[in-house]
């Protein structure tokens, strides 16, 4: 499954970068985020390899992250991979009159078959897209 959801910030584009990779306000527009662990190098460098922990409904979730390529503030490809789901995004920030046009180009696999109909995973990828949108035009830095 691959699809394509784009974004429009009403900030820089190096301001838009630094926050999508800063490490301790991830938290604050990642849902559930607790806790990022390092496993190869630091997180969000190129080659790294750690763990994003989450916590829903007093359960927690590890989802392994794997950055493949790290050339904010242009661009980043991250794969997210938990049991069973591969999940490739690559992110491109583009800058357009001091704002930033954030798109991401998502690949899905899945070990089995899914009867969730694409329009979930686009509207999901969309509502992520939109609470960083939303933290980082009220982040003063």
């Amino acid at each position: 499954m691959e699809y394509s959801v784009q974004i429009e910030i009403n900030k820089p584009k190096n301001e838009v970068a630094n926050l999508f990779v800063n490490r301790e306000t991830m938290p604050l527009w990642e849902e559930g985020l607790i806790q990022i662990e390092d496993q190869k190098q630091s997180l969000f460098e190129t080659s790294s390899i750690g763990y994003l922990v989450f916590s829903f409904q007093n359960k927690e979730t590890r989802m392994k992250v794997t950055v493949l390529d790290n050339q904010l503030p242009d661009s980043i490809t991250i794969v997210y991979e938990v049991p069973g789901a591969y999940n490739q995004c690559i992110n491109t920030f583009k800058e357009r009159s001091n704002k930033t046009i954030w798109n991401m180009d998502v690949i899905f696999k899945f070990e089995e078959p899914l009867d969730i109909p694409l329009e979930a995973f686009i509207n999901k990828t969309k509502k992520s897209m939109e609470l960083f949108k939303i933290f980082v035009e009220k982040h003063h830095i």
